[in-house]
C-alpha cells in the first residue's frame, strides 16, 4: 500500500509554505508612487507641445509673409 504523496501521488505542500500575498503599507505606497507619480506631467507636456507648435506656425507664417 502506498501513502498519499508518495511516488505516483500528487505532491502536497504544508499550509505554511504558501506565499505571503499580502502587501505591506510601504509596498502599496511604492506601487502608488510608481503608477501615479508622473500622472500630472502628461497634461503639462500636451500643453507645452501645443504651444511649441503654435510658435512654430507663427514663425513659419511670418517668414513666408516677409518674403523669405
Amino acid at each position: 500500500m502506498t501513502k498519499p504523496g508518495a511516488a505516483g501521488g500528487p505532491a502536497t505542500r504544508p499550509l505554511s509554505d504558501k506565499p505571503n500575498i499580502q502587501s505591506t503599507a510601504e509596498e502599496v505606497e511604492e506601487e502608488w508612487e510608481e503608477e501615479y507619480e508622473e500622472s500630472g506631467l502628461m497634461p503639462f507636456a500636451i500643453i507645452v507641445l501645443i504651444l511649441a507648435l503654435l510658435v512654430l506656425g507663427i514663425e513659419l507664417f511670418t517668414k513666408m509673409g516677409a518674403g523669405g
